[in-house]
């Protein structure tokens, strides 16, 4: 028996970085844009690029394709968190000493 799914999926706005800006060497154009190696977010995560984001036959973004830890970047790249050279605010606040709010771990 086939089911229909008539919910509306996950909102894409969900799955696309804030403020993405280059990080490393270029590695290809992509409908007039660069493919940066990888991205840093507005809160300074780190994203390697991983390929072209899928899309639906409506041209939305299959979000549901997407893999864990996988983001888009527009005009339609995918980039994977890397979390061993990630510089979040969470790393910073950790390694800032003695003045850090979150105390000695």
């Amino acid at each position: 028996m086939s089911r229909v799914n008539f919910t509306a999926g996950r909102p894409v706005e969900y799955f696309i970085l804030v403020e993405p800006r280059p990080d490393g060497s270029i590695v290809g154009h992509y409908a007039g844009h660069i493919i940066a190696e990888a991205v840093v977010d507005c809160f300074g995560r780190r994203f390697t690029y991983a390929g072209i984001a899928p899309r639906l036959r409506s041209g939305r973004y299959d979000v549901d394709a997407l893999q864990p830890g996988e983001w888009i970047v527009e005009p339609g790249l995918i980039y994977y968190a890397d979390p061993g050279r990630s510089g979040g605010l969470l790393k910073k606040l950790r390694g800032s000493g003695s003045h850090s709010v979150l105390g000695s771990a």
